[in-house]
């Protein structure tokens, strides 16, 4: 029979309802598998980590970041704004929308050009 971690003789006890077992600090019963404290638990000591546990930290993290939210739709096409969102989202832009940046882009670029030519740079 393979040697058990602490932890797993632990949880069995548990699973077989033999009794609660107690930890040092707290005397708090340990997490069950599938739980981000479970998962911390296995990495802390270097036990090999279920896919319940992994499964759980990976939902947990995804819910932090807000990860896989649906994004809402854009509604301010035809401006500068509205191609930041398509390029945000990795989407081609509409033709509204690029010709709004394109417009923004010689603007600037007109402006830019004017100040050199003022300040005596090339033009």
């Amino acid at each position: 029979m393979p040697e058990l971690t602490d932890a797993q003789l632990d949880q069995l006890m548990v699973d077989l309802g033999l009794t609660q077992p107690t930890r040092r600090r707290g005397h708090r019963p340990l997490a069950p598998c599938g739980t981000v404290s479970a998962y911390q638990r296995h990495v802390r000591k270097h036990e090999p980590i279920d896919d319940a546990c992994r499964q759980a930290n990976t939902d947990a993290k995804r819910q932090q970041t807000g990860a896989g939210k649906a994004l809402e739709p854009i509604t301010n096409h035809g401006t500068t704004g509205g191609y930041k969102r398509h390029l945000y989202r990795g989407e081609a832009a509409c033709a509204d929308c690029l010709r709004a940046e394109r417009e923004y882009s010689q603007r600037t670029h007109e402006i830019r050009r004017s100040r050199a030519r003022r300040k005596g740079g090339i033009a």
